[in-house]
């Protein structure tokens, strides 16, 4: 009974053995497919490469160079010589022409200016107005006023030609003299004509 006992419980785990064994090369076989699929799904797409063959054409050779022609070797023309018969020299006449001397024309006699003078009528109003700060600073100098005049004796333009040193100074010499300045004209060749004229203006405290 011992000896029965111990086959069947032999033959027993060979079955279960057998079983396991089979389970696992199942087990395996379902692996690997599952994994061939995944990779083959994975797998990118295959790049079909073409080769083009690229056509040269052939280049076509350079045309030949121009021909040159050479000159022909110069060959310097023969001297002629032409034998005259001699001849018998007479006298010669020579025709001179001599021109009258032309009248020299007198110089041109020279253009006589005369400079603006100051109305007398107006001497009075040449001095300008002392400027309250500029005498209360003490500020005094001369300064050179070059005035336009017009024909008609008055003042249109003016500017200072030298400085007092005083703005001050400078300002009021130079708006009273396009303001109230007149003159008698400058002359040319006996017509008043516009002319630039300088006057000397001084500022001085007295006292």
């Amino acid at each position: 009974m011992d000896s029965t006992f111990n086959t069947g419980r032999s033959a027993g785990r060979t079955a279960i053995l057998i079983g396991i064994v089979a389970f696992h090369v199942m087990l395996v076989v379902a692996i690997n497919s599952s994994l061939s699929t995944v990779i083959l799904d994975r797998l990118p797409p295959l790049i079909k490469a073409e080769i083009i063959e690229e056509i040269v054409k052939d280049e076509e050779p350079p045309p030949p160079p121009p021909t040159v022609e050479t000159p022909p070797p110069y060959v310097p023309p023969p001297d002629i010589v032409i034998d005259l018969p001699t001849t018998t020299k007479g006298p010669t006449t020579a025709l001179v022409v001599t021109d009258k001397p032309r009248p020299v024309a007198p110089p041109p006699s020279p253009v006589v200016k005369k400079a603006p003078e100051i109305d007398p009528r107006y001497k009075r109003r040449f001095q300008p107005d002392y400027p309250p700060t500029s005498r209360r600073l003490g500020e005094e100098g001369s300064v050179i006023v070059q005035v336009l005049v017009d024909p008609e004796g008055k003042v249109s333009d003016g500017k200072i030609q030298t400085s007092s040193g005083f703005p001050r100074l400078d300002e009021a010499a130079l708006k009273h003299a396009l303001r109230a300045w007149r003159f008698t004209p400058g002359t040319e060749d006996g017509k008043p004509v516009s002319v630039w004229h300088s006057v000397k203006v001084t500022f001085r405290i007295e006292g």
